[in-house]
């Protein structure tokens, strides 16, 4: 198991893959990540199982190496041409499950955000978010975002 970042809409949402090849150099000894810090130096790929964790039809993943705020600012107008195709967008930070029991359902901490208002901090929150970090060890929780127009 572990956590996955999307952007779900109730219209398509194309996919989107860096320009090109960069490097990745993951040091475990340091715990530090390098991968060139090119702000087009992520993906987004389609997510099948959207509809497992919100009401919205259509979704992508985030593949990202490293959180930069340029990164961040890209996402911010994917979401923003997203919307010119429907009411609202949905940035989620959840750990994948396959299935569970009433007792341990995942807390779902939501708000809204107007897009005028949408920031890289914003992203970075979501992108950050601990999904472990509940009273309850035994139940995480998932993060919405949801993006309106004002």
């Amino acid at each position: 198991m572990s956590t996955c970042v999307f952007i779900a809409a109730d219209c398509p949402l194309p996919e989107v893959r860096p320009s090109q090849e960069y490097p990745l150099h993951i040091n475990l000894d340091t715990n530090t990540v390098y991968d060139g810090g090119a702000d087009d130096n992520y993906s987004l790929l389609s997510f099948d199982d959207v509809d497992l964790y919100c009401g919205k039809k259509y979704g992508v993943y985030l593949e990202l190496p490293q959180y930069t705020d340029g990164r961040a600012a890209q996402i911010i107008d994917y979401i923003k041409t997203a919307l010119l195709h429907t009411d609202s967008v949905e940035l989620w930070n959840v750990w994948l499950l396959g299935y569970w029991e009433f007792e341990d359902r995942p807390y779902i901490r939501k708000r809204t955000v107007y897009m005028d208002d949408l920031t890289v901090k914003d992203i970075q929150e979501i992108y950050e978010a601990d999904n472990w970090n509940s009273k309850d060890p035994n139940r995480p929780s998932f993060y919405c975002m949801e993006v309106v127009q004002a």
